[in-house]
């Protein structure tokens, strides 16, 4: 009976279809891999023409950053106040948009990093990109919420699922490329390529490959250690990945969709 029991269960696991299983994947291939200051607990990336410019979380340690977009070395650094956690980044009309968790804040400044309005969002922010006109922001769930870049009021939403009607969770980390939106989901090495209009997730791509690479900077890293970071570069048309606390930048070229 136990034997019967076991082969019945090992063969509806084989007939089950994975979430992955409805999402094709596409290929990519790595560039480029370059070092980078170990201590940044990396939560959103974004270029904005001759600049690069990073979001970092932790209490007490959270900061915006600049870089200079062709060496990647760090030019200035603005540190947010001890009790906010800082989440993603976008660039909008000449300003940068910073989320924050559990703060319930949307931090906006200009390419300076100087100050210039705090928004009031319900709930988290967690990944931040945009579309040209509204703000597109995760929390964690399902759903996208593109807000009023003057006032973060919800415009609309988008709940990500797949063909299968399956729904995405732990969307983190965003970035916008040809119309559609990428998403990192935590804790997976994973990136959904999902349609900004309907929500449908149309592709992913797999990135646990860069791990081995990783191992020869970072042999050891802890469960938060993971893949967070997305920046699309317009003038290479690449994608540049890092993750919390990681010691390298990789940059993709991206089969795109």
């Amino acid at each position: 009976m136990r034997r019967r029991l076991l082969l019945t269960l090992l063969f509806s696991l084989v007939l089950l279809p994975s979430a992955h299983a409805e999402v094709p994947a596409l290929s990519w291939q790595l560039l480029r891999t370059i070092p980078r200051l170990p201590n940044h607990f990396t939560q959103g990336l974004v270029y904005a023409g001759p600049q690069l410019f990073e979001s970092t979380g932790r209490y007490g340690q959270s900061r915006l950053i600049a870089y200079d977009a062709a060496t990647l070395q760090l030019q200035q650094q603005h540190f947010l106040r001890s009790d906010v956690f800082g989440e993603g980044l976008t660039f909008l009309g000449g300003r940068l948009y910073q989320g924050s968790w559990k703060s319930r804040e949307i931090f906006v400044y200009d390419t300076r990093l100087q100050p210039l309005q705090t928004l009031a969002i319900t709930g988290d922010s967690w990944g931040l990109t945009t579309d040209g006109k509204a703000l597109i922001m995760s929390d964690g769930s399902p759903v996208l919420q593109l807000l009023d870049p003057a006032t973060a009021q919800v415009l609309r939403t988008l709940t990500v699922s797949d063909a299968s009607g399956t729904v995405w969770r732990d969307l983190n980390e965003l970035e916008w490329v040809d119309g559609h939106i990428l998403a990192n989901v935590w804790h997976r090495d994973t990136v959904l390529v999902i349609d900004s209009q309907s929500g449908r997730v149309r592709a992913r791509y797999d990135l646990d490959a860069l791990a081995a690479t990783l191992r020869q900077y970072m042999p050891v890293r802890n469960s938060e250690q993971v893949l967070n970071g997305m920046a699309w570069n317009p003038a290479t048309r690449t994608l540049l990945v890092t993750g919390k606390d990681w010691p390298v930048w990789f940059e993709l070229q991206l089969t795109l969709h």
